[in-house]
């Protein structure tokens, strides 16, 4: 009858085998060479992988408020990069930032005010709009976004990051300016309020109407305003005295 063991080897390589059963024999212990070289590999992973952590960590930081993807707003920083793209638009005479708002945790409303050559043509009108949403829209973003109201001659027009609303806002503008007994015109958003949502927008026209004539001017500053934010506001006040 045979003693080995189901499984086991009849004849056990060393020692260890013959007292603990197989799989146990003697593991070769690596040479200081080998051992140096391994260490070496596992400390140039760590300080690999920690330059390549550390390069992501400047990258993002560097990059607040500069639109590639930072994550602490600045609206300081974002205020002032408006006011000199601004003001360094064709037609713009001067840039002020009036506003910054805390909007959320993270996200922050930053509102300037420009004023224009007097005298600008439509055309030049246009463009100088043109120009500043461009110039909201480079500096907007990272939780930081940028508004501004310019005043060409007897208007005041909102302006944003997008080049269409603003444009719209331009033009309806003049047509509310052009009704008769409208001494000014303001088109942007309700106040303390910046956004480009149609229902948000509102128009105030300043006017020395009473009564059935203001009512009048009223009526043709809605009409033309629904046809261009359906839903917006239209509130009118007495000119300054």
């Amino acid at each position: 009858m045979s003693t080995e063991r189901p499984g086991w080897p009849a004849e056990p390589d060393d020692d260890l085998d013959r007292a603990f059963g197989p799989d146990t024999a003697p593991v070769p212990t690596r040479t200081t060479p080998q051992r140096v070289r391994r260490g070496a590999l596992v400390a140039g992973g760590v300080v690999l992988a920690a330059g390549v952590l550390a390069a992501a960590l400047v990258t993002i930081i560097g990059s607040v408020q500069n639109g590639v993807g930072g994550v602490f707003p600045q609206p300081a920083a974002a205020l002032s990069r408006f006011e000199t793209a601004a003001g360094a638009v064709d037609g713009v005479v001067k840039v002020n930032g009036i506003r910054t708002t805390k909007t959320g945790f993270a996200s922050y409303d930053v509102i300037s005010v420009a004023t224009a050559e007097d005298g600008l043509d439509e055309t030049a009108q246009a463009a100088l709009v043109s120009a500043l949403s461009e110039a909201a829209a480079r500096t907007d973003g990272n939780g930081v976004r940028v508004f501004a109201v310019v005043a060409i001659d007897t208007m005041r027009v909102g302006i944003s990051a997008d080049a269409e609303v603003s444009a719209r806002r331009l033009d309806l503008a003049r047509r509310v300016d052009a009704i008769g007994g409208v001494r000014a015109v303001r088109c942007a958003w309700v106040a303390s309020t910046p956004s480009d949502d149609a229902k948000v927008q509102q128009v105030t026209v300043q006017t020395t109407g009473r009564g059935a004539a203001l009512g009048a001017v009223l009526a043709k500053a809605r009409e033309a305003t629904q046809g261009v934010f359906p839903g917006a506001a239209v509130t009118s006040e007495l000119p300054p005295a």
